[in-house]
């Protein structure tokens, strides 16, 4: 929003969005396809699950074939061999339209983020998995602020050291083998 009443003594605008099976419309995946949208510059995403619906991913997709930088950091190594084949499925898209992944290889990342041109911020409980957006109670914090985004970008820049860029040219050449097992995890991804 761009007249959000500000307090003299606060630190910065912020606006909470609340999800869940409950709530009538998708409030944290509207934000977020919002921010998408309405992004002139940059995208640096966090995520631990990347199974999107088709409206991600086609705002993703348009991000980058319109020529913003976007970033996106998931675990190399997630917590479950399925959930991470499924999201691998949706990669290849990504990747031909220039968006940058990197494979977090310190561990398991968990944090949940988006910087949207280091001057609006996301925190929260949501991953980008269609069973946050359609199955979990789940809670974003939205910050209307330029330090706190360079902020967060920045520690986004220092978590990428810890990461392994995927390469789009090595990842088409991947096994069919493996491209048809993502397929079909990609086919059950709603459950997973």
């Amino acid at each position: 929003p761009p007249n959000l009443p500000r307090k003299e003594d606060a630190s910065c605008a912020a606006q909470i969005v609340v999800d869940g099976p409950d709530a009538d419309s998708h409030n944290i995946l509207y934000s977020v396809i919002h921010a998408i949208n309405t992004s002139k510059k940059e995208l640096l995403i966090t995520t631990p699950y990347y199974i999107p619906d088709h409206s991600l991913q086609q705002a993703l997709v348009l991000a980058a074939l319109s020529g913003l930088d976007v970033k996106l950091l998931v675990p190399k190594k997630g917590d479950s061999l399925l959930v991470s084949l499924a999201a691998q499925a949706y990669f290849g898209e990504l990747l031909e339209a220039g968006v940058r992944i990197f494979q977090y290889t310190k561990g398991f990342i968990h944090a949940k983020t988006f910087v949207a041109d280091r001057t609006l911020l996301s925190i929260g409980t949501a991953n980008l998995d269609i069973r946050s957006f359609d199955l979990n109670f789940e809670v974003t914090a939205l910050l209307y602020d330029e330090s706190k985004a360079i902020e967060l970008a920045n520690i986004f820049h220092k978590d990428l050291e810890a990461a392994e860029e995927i390469d789009p040219l090595i990842w088409k050449q991947r096994s069919k083998w493996r491209q048809i097992v993502e397929r079909v995890f990609r086919l059950f991804s709603p459950f997973l």
